[in-house]
């Protein structure tokens, strides 16, 4: 694949239309995450707006409640008829039911919830491009939270003459049925409260056992009180209900891109149905096979690259930039492991004395998260206010190494501002809107069987010993343990082979220091999809976003637009810099026409959406 256009006119593809054209719409939504049981829990803030568009045929309603309660009142739909309702400020929801259980067509459902910004055009135009679908990551991430925060930005940057499309996977947020663990909200933050503050694996003689101690708890919990839900949201099954989702919109074949956990959901749909590709990006490329293996053992090959090219920044940058600057790479490196070991034997505790309202402490452990969490996406935004997210990091565990962990703990929502107590505990509890350890584990061991429900304390101890081998981050990496204790069984599951001649090549995206999907993962997974090509961008972070990059964008919008595939192996450079020097405002500022609204575009996506941390609580 030497850059080759395949042949494609304007439209996208050419298939056979099904039925009429649908609408628009998207929502605001926050998502916020705490310190979990097993899972790294990071914050994505999630907020934007777009105009809602009429679409031809379809029966539109508006809601004005709490926005969350308008999934009360969306009527249920079917890949023959689709009804959007009006929703968040404006937008369009809907509801597709498909089987719960596609062996069994005519029984239970599972309400898929859809959103949409919608083209400028209407279906029967021609210019009309068709939806693409997106998926954010996870497992457990929400696409409609996604589309609702960036469909407009995704749209400028690919075209108005296609339609956005998110959803929420099986098990997650507004789709039906949830996944529910606890069977009350003051159950579940009980539990949460006495395990969060474990110790990460490899830190003490106990860590590893306690973790598996805690899956065979929650595995049997769940064995209980997720039979209507578990056992239904397997990634196979989600990878049907993406064509049934392509099928209400018209099509027989997908557009999608997909990120971190939804390069699995990708290459899964890909597998299953491979004459069904019509574009379809994956980014961000974990290894498919360790993952349905249930291993989580090969994801952190990159990360300590990922974290030497903060550090060499940290260098470059010089003192004044750089709070823990040292004169070499190894110097500050020796810096970061004496505060880490400080840390580890003396907690920092918080306290401000002028509020009296911030209070806490600061641990090993959450001085090890706040710095992995950062390798996903290091580098700065020069949106309308300039932010450096590494370089600010960095001045916290600096103030933290002066016995100050306010700051530190601020960025990991440790000493909040302001305790609120509540005693509103309805026994039936509303379903997160953001994923939480329980919904990964759901879908993750769904996928992987039983493959883990072998595994001992010794075999989990050896595990983690081998990943330390491979990174200093092996501890913040305890995936493999929730399986050891599941006992939902799926009711399909795919085994693969990821072997597949789809009816149009894929675009495999990887970056050269992705922290937790390295770029050997993009190779791997082309090798098994004829004519797929890979493209590599040549940055630190977790997929393309987590850096601004002409190159990347253009060959995105084109792919989408044009069928045009860049040449196989091609390197993108970035514009993005992890600390303030020749800034991406000034290289953006260079550009004219097309090219700078594809990457303001870009840069725009990137300040509003951050794409979860795959394999964590989003």
């Amino acid at each position: 694949m030497d850059g080759k256009q395949f042949a494609q006119p304007a439209r996208p593809f050419e298939q056979r239309k099904r039925r009429t054209s649908y609408t628009a719409f998207a929502w605001r939504v926050i998502m916020v995450i705490g310190l979990l049981a097993f899972a790294q829990v990071v914050l994505s803030s999630l907020v934007g707006k777009y105009d809602a568009l009429r679409s031809p045929k379809q029966g539109t309603r508006s809601v004005s409640d709490d926005p969350e309660l308008i999934w009360n009142k969306v009527p249920p739909s079917s890949v023959d008829k689709v009804f959007w309702t009006s929703c968040y400020d404006g937008k369009q929801c809907a509801r597709l039911m498909v089987p719960l259980d596609y062996a069994v067509p005519d029984g239970p459902k599972a309400g898929v919830a859809l959103i949409k910004v919608p083209s400028k055009l209407s279906a029967r135009d021609t210019g009309y491009r068709g939806p693409i679908l997106f998926n954010p990551g996870g497992p457990g991430g929400s696409g409609v939270a996604m589309v609702a925060n960036s469909g407009d930005k995704l749209q400028r940057l690919i075209g108005d003459d296609f339609d956005i499309v998110g959803f929420d996977p099986r098990g997650v947020a507004r789709t039906t049925p949830p996944v529910v663990v606890f069977k009350n909200n003051a159950e579940e933050a009980a539990w949460r409260l006495r395990v969060q503050d474990d110790p990460s694996p490899n830190t003490t003689a106990d860590a590893v056992s306690r973790l598996w101690a805690k899956a065979q708890v929650l595995g049997s919990i769940a064995n209980q009180t997720t039979a209507r839900a578990s056992p239904y949201v397997s990634t196979a099954l989600v990878a049907r209900d993406m064509l049934n989702i392509m099928q209400a919109h018209g099509y027989d074949k997908i557009q999608y891109w997909g990120f971190s956990y939804g390069t699995i959901l990708g290459s899964t749909f890909a597998a299953m149905f491979p004459d069904n590709v019509g574009r379809l990006i994956i980014d961000g490329v974990a290894d498919a096979e360790n993952y349905y293996a249930g291993l989580w053992s090969n994801n952190l090959l990159d990360t300590d690259e990922a974290l030497k090219t903060v550090l060499d920044a940290c260098v470059a940058a010089g003192p004044s930039l750089c709070a823990l600057y040292e004169p070499s790479t190894k110097k500050v490196h020796a810096r970061l492991t004496a505060i880490f070991d400080a840390l580890k034997k003396r907690p920092l505790p918080v306290y401000n004395n002028i509020t009296g309202k911030e209070y806490g402490l600061i641990d090993y452990k959450i001085a090890r998260r706040a710095l992995f969490a950062r390798l996903y996406s290091p580098y700065g935004s020069t949106l309308e206010d300039p932010t450096y997210p590494a370089m600010e990091l960095l001045e916290a565990l600096a103030q933290a190494e002066k016995g100050d962990g306010l700051a530190l703990g601020r960025r990991m929502g440790t000493v909040p501002a302001q305790t609120r107590f509540s005693c509103s505990c309805p026994s039936e509890p509303r379903p997160p809107l953001v994923a939480t350890p329980d919904t990964i584990t759901a879908i993750s061991c769904s996928d992987a069987g039983f493959a883990r429900a072998g595994d001992t304390i010794e075999d989990l101890e050896a595990h983690f010993v081998k990943m330390r081998a491979d990174s200093e981050f092996a501890d913040q990496w305890p995936f493999r343990v929730s399986c050891s204790g599941w006992k939902v069984k799926s009711v399909e599951r795919f085994e693969g082979p990821f072997v597949a001649n789809t009816s149009f090549p894929m675009l495999i995206i990887g970056n050269t220091a992705d922290p937790v999907t390295p770029l050997t993962h993009a190779r791997k997974m082309s090798q098994g999809f004829n004519n797929s090509v890979v493209l590599h961008q040549d940055s630190a972070g977790h997929c393309s976003l987590a850096a601004t990059s002409i190159c990347t964008a253009k060959a995105i919008r084109e792919y989408f637009r044009e069928g045009k595939l860049p040449k196989n192996g091609t390197v993108c450079g970035v514009e993005s810099t992890i600390f303030p020097s020749y800034s991406e405002a000034q290289s953006v500022e260079a550009l004219q026409g097309e090219d700078r609204k594809i990457v303001e575009a870009w840069r725009e996506l990137r300040g509003s959406f951050e794409v979860p941390k795959f394999g964590m609580a989003i």
